[in-house]
């Protein structure tokens, strides 16, 4: 599999593109997806929509990325995540190869910020569990519940690209739990994006 990586570096993000064949056969080496924008939309009953992003639409090298912080009250939302590539004109939605493809993406949520699935942050203020899943009932994350509580701290938004290999699934229903005992070098596969936002409920 070839991996290339474009890393941006300020203090509330890390974000690595053009994952590890995003869209494409793993046997065969083809060309990356490049993702240079990450949207977070959440929604309250009865509340306007809440939405931040990390974007960076001139990719690496060019303009410093810009990245919204996560500034909610308490209660309960839900929140989705649009994934795009900006160099393409019209910009290029990846949101829906990554639904499409379900059975070899997942995005995880982990940071300080955050308990859930993959990760073990007892006193978190986001409590996170996941709205949809892939045709063989596992997450995909691009939907999901969130419950929030007064605090502050990280969110991190993993997607991660998870081929067969040798025909065999890496995506299985334990990753989760393996992310929040070993962070994601214990599992299989490789990150097409990873973006870090600071959080603050109220």
């Amino acid at each position: 599999m070839r991996t290339s990586y474009m890393t941006a570096s300020l203090p509330i993000l890390t974000l690595m593109l053009a994952g590890a064949g995003c869209g494409e056969d793993h046997d065969h080496g083809n060309e990356n997806e490049v993702i240079t924008t990450v949207t977070l939309t959440l929604v309250s009953a009865g509340g306007a929509p809440v939405v931040v992003k990390f974007d960076d639409p001139d990719g690496d090298g060019g303009n410093p990325p810009k990245v919204d912080a996560l500034d909610i009250a308490a209660g309960m939302y839900d929140l989705t995540v649009k994934l795009e590539n900006r160099l393409e004109n019209p910009a290029e939605d990846i949101t829906a190869e990554v639904r499409d493809e379900g059975d070899e993406h997942q995005i995880f949520f982990t940071g300080t910020a955050v308990k859930g699935p993959a990760s073990n942050q007892a006193s978190a203020p986001l409590t996170h569990s996941y709205a949809d899943m892939d045709t063989k009932g596992l997450p995909i994350g691009i939907a999901n519940k969130i419950s929030a509580t007064a605090g502050t701290g990280t969110l991190t938004v993993t997607l991660r690209h998870l081929p067969p290999v040798n025909g065999m699934p890496v995506k299985t229903a334990a990753l989760p739990e393996q992310v929040r005992n070993g962070g994601f070098a214990a599992i299989g596969g490789s990150s097409d994006a990873q973006v870090n936002f600071q959080v603050n409920v109220r």
